[in-house]
């Protein structure tokens, strides 16, 4: 699975890119859940996220007509940008 991992210079913040088309079966929602785990484990923090939240944040990207969601990951928890 590709994604764009970058890192905000002003907040220290995590920011995990995904694009919609590295989605294709439940098997890529389980990697991206695993990929935001392991990020997060970083603030001690854990997303509790399962595979049909992954499929309702992808279903409201395409919703949208966007072709990505971002996950933001700081002290202050992890937010979903679409």
């Amino acid at each position: 699975m590709k994604l764009d991992f970058d890192i905000d210079k002003f907040s220290g913040n995590y920011l995990l890119k995904f694009n919609v088309d590295q989605f294709k079966s439940d098997i890529d929602h389980k990697m991206a859940i695993t990929i935001v785990t392991c990020v997060s484990l970083d603030y001690d923090l854990d997303p509790e996220l399962e595979v049909e939240d992954m499929q309702d944040i992808l279903d409201k990207t395409l919703e949208l007509g966007k072709e990505e969601f971002t996950f933001e990951i700081g002290e202050d928890g992890i937010e979903v940008d679409i």
